[in-house]
């Protein structure tokens, strides 16, 4: 569980802050480097545009971005001054690395580096390869930490050793935090905290929400192998491994390269703690879980267990990239996480528009094909497949759509395999008989194919509904905390507890996923198919909590190896809710986030995915016609350059009742094709020309009214108020809005 949840449960502690002392360290090895910098600083590394020296006596470190000129320290260096802070409170503004750990009875106690290490004894510091290496040693609680600093052209990159790390005696790490006060800002500056909440999110400097909770977020979101009774609230995911901040006039972005899987994000506002505002990451090594016993009875109690304290064997690492002038704003960071994963993560850009001969705007159409629905025969009660759109049906559709002047369709189908969706995890074309059979289903494939419609067929490699096809929830199972098998529900959205009368499903180990993926991409491609999209798997990451643990970072390694493979095997996945990880691995993405949870210690969302996936992988919205307002979600599409999509089926919504899919209340094609050809015409007279191409810049310009920049040079403004605003000398429509 995260941190904040970490903390609630053991809020009824007694909450233990050592000091604890360091080791003596000789440095007559290390004397010989010159203090070029004067006042104890010793010059680490330069590469020309970065200069980055170490301060001995306390461990600080300062960034220089010699372009600009504006220093980056890892501590206030005005902190003595601070009023706020009160005990250890004080002690950890001159802190590197802040530990939360537990003893063996999960007693939680707090620690940091500079009462723990740096105020008795100096850590030990070694020259590396374009940095120094910092080792960081906490006897009374047993962990040896080591820290490394280095410069590569314009990267900063702070990194946890974890090979190095050490835990001895009765107590065990939880969390790791890295330079918790790096570029910390003070309430003279000007500026906020960027945080990768769904879309994204602003948290402006000293904006007098202290009261409220600290935004803290595991990135990729909570640990699925988990067993919760009930979900805390609906809240979008953290998506991106990145945070940031813009500090005056200049800026970094935080990337977190190595260890992802396993980290969290958290930022603070002044006058919480301290007098600073302030964003970091955390390296998370161990999970707790509470579980129900004997539940339903009166004998029922809660008993909360703990996982071992793992690191997963990757190194924890993030790169910060500094921004000046212009770029140093949410969307400068956006086009260099951009460049990021162009050049650290080898995604490629999108074909430019129009270079294949399209002249219009993608959509996306997803039918839903056959559910399980419970019947009678004799007064005896069975489950058979509810045809909600048959291949013939998708086919149908499709002609339909095309005669009518979609040129630019793609078609993605779920529950086309045999019993229907939700049922076993499929690894072949194995097709559902009443929606058309073996035969039918090709006869679909090859006629899209034909007609240049992009075919999708949907499979979920994750999640194990029903055993079969070589997997059982015996043997393929991941294993929660308690090592019995991970077994999830949805929540009800009443009270957010698990909701029984929807069917439940296993998590299937990594190993075995990886299984899935390669025998079903394998078998996509023999059968003569280009393009399938894989369900949940770029879209949650667990752990697999077996007698040999596999921690996420675990999980992460196995899916990023199991992806490449099924990419070797069908180059064009598209992928729902994607997480970063998939991106490389990507042909399209859909679902994507395009708004932030909202927290109260928010005050903007931002597109700031949109912004960096942009002029990369095509991006397809939610679908369109399940919004609870279309209007502002169509202009949410402009105003960030997302495709559209819509889920139906081809057949009368009155089937749905008595499925699990009756939520589906606006999902009927006939019904809702005519609003939805006049939503697709205005989105491509809006951004036909825009297609493919990346964003430069966003900006708000008065409240509810926001400017997108192409790199083509054409604008779009939105204008999400229920009347007509002003811009310069032009207008932009009530709820409307202007290209330009």
């Amino acid at each position: 569980m995260n941190l904040r949840l970490w903390t609630a449960f053991m809020a009824a502690m007694l909450l233990v802050i050592t000091a604890t002392g360091g080791i003596e360290v000789n440095f007559a090895a290390n004397q010989t480097k010159s203090a070029a910098n004067g006042g104890g600083l010793v010059r680490a590394a330069d590469t020309g545009r970065l200069a980055l020296d170490y301060n001995p006596e306390t461990a600080e470190i300062t960034v220089t971005d010699k372009v600009s000129g504006a220093v980056w320290t890892s501590n206030p260096v005005d902190r003595e001054a601070d009023k706020l802070a009160k005990g250890a409170k004080k002690m950890d503004l001159s802190a590197q690395l802040l530990l939360d750990y537990v003893d063996d009875q999960n007693k939680p106690f707090q620690l940091n580096s500079f009462t723990g290490s740096v105020k008795e004894t100096q850590p030990v510091w070694t020259e590396v390869q374009n940095g120094i290496e910092v080792t960081y040693e906490f006897p009374k609680a047993g962990f040896t930490v080591p820290v490394r600093y280095t410069l590569s052209g314009d990267a900063f990159s702070a990194s946890i050793v974890t090979e190095g790390m050490k835990q001895a005696g009765k107590f065990k790490l939880v969390n790791i935090s890295l330079l918790p006060f790096f570029g910390a800002a003070g309430a003279a500056n000007e500026g906020y905290l960027f945080v990768p909440d769904g879309s994204g999110a602003l948290i402006n400097f000293n904006n007098n929400k202290s009261i409220y909770k600290s935004y803290n977020e595991r990135v990729y979101g909570q640990d699925q192998s988990l067993d919760l009774p009930s979900k805390m609230e609906q809240k979008e995911t953290v998506r991106l491994p990145v945070f940031g901040m813009k500090k005056d006039n200049s800026a970094f972005v935080a990337v977190i390269h190595k260890g992802a899987y396993q980290a969290g994000i958290t930022a603070e506002v002044s006058r919480k703690n301290n007098q600073y505002n302030n964003v970091f990451s955390y390296l998370n090594m161990m999970e707790f879980e509470t579980n129900l016993l004997l539940e339903g009875t009166l004998n029922e109690k809660q008993v909360t267990r703990s996982s071992q304290s793992m690191t997963g064997g990757a190194a924890y690492a993030v790169n910060y990239y500094f921004l000046n002038g212009d770029e140093a704003d949410y969307a400068g960071m956006a086009g260099k996480y951009r460049s990021y994963l162009q050049n650290e993560l080898g995604v490629k850009p999108a074909a430019e528009a129009g270079a294949t001969g399209e002249k219009q705007l993608p959509l996306l159409v997803d039918f839903v094909g056959g559910v399980k629905k419970k019947a009678t025969f004799l007064g005896v009660p069975y489950n058979t497949v509810e045809v909600l759109t048959s291949f013939k049906d998708a086919g149908k559709a499709a002609d339909r759509l095309l005669g009518d002047g979609f040129a630019n369709l793609s078609v993605r189908l779920e529950g086309w395999t045999a019993g229907g969706a939700k049922d076993e995890i499929p690894v072949s074309l194995d097709a559902e008989g009443k929606l058309g059979g073996n035969k039918g289903f090709k006869t679909l494939a090859k006629e899209l194919e034909a007609k240049g419609v992009k075919f999708y067929p949907a499979a979920d490699p994750v999640k194990l509904y029903e055993g079969g096809n070589g997997f059982s929830k015996f043997w393929d199972a991941a294993k929660g905390i308690s090592r019995a098998p991970a077994l999830k529900y949805d929540y009800r959205l009443s009270d957010r507890v698990k909701n029984k009368d929807l069917k439940r499903w296993y998590l299937l180990k990594p190993e075995s996923v990886n299984e899935a993926v390669d025998r079903f991409t394998a078998a996509a491609a023999k059968g003569g198919l280009k393009y399938a999209s894989l369900q949940t798997v770029g879209s949650i990451i667990y752990s697999d909590f077996r007698r040999d643990s596999q921690p996420k970072n675990a999980t992460g390694t196995a899916w990023e190896s199991g992806l490449k493979k099924g990419q070797s095997n069908l180059g064009g996945l598209m992928f729902d809710h994607p997480n970063a990880y998939a991106f490389p691995y990507a042909e399209s993405l859909s679902d994507v986030p395009l708004f932030s949870s909202g927290f109260d210690t928010e005050d903007e969302a931002v597109p700031f995915y949109s912004i960096a996936l942009s002029g990369l992988i095509p991006a397809y919205s939610e679908p369109v016609n399940l919004s609870s307002m279309p209007q502002r979600y169509l202009l949410k599409l402009i105003e960030t350059g997302t495709y559209p999509a819509y889920r139906f089926i081809a057949r009368d919504s009155a089937l749905l009742a008595n499925t699990e899919y009756d939520s589906l209340y606006s999902a009927d094609f006939n019904l809702l094709y005519g609003d939805m050809t006049e939503q697709y015409d205005s989105l491509n007279e809006a951004l036909g020309e825009v297609m493919g191409r990346a964003i430069t810049n966003h900006e708000k310009l008065q409240e509810g009214v926001y400017r997108t920049t192409f790199e083509n040079g054409k604008t779009a403004v939105v204008n999400y108020n229920n009347e007509m605003a002003a811009v310069g000398a032009e207008s932009i429509p009530a709820l409307g809005y202007l290209i330009r």
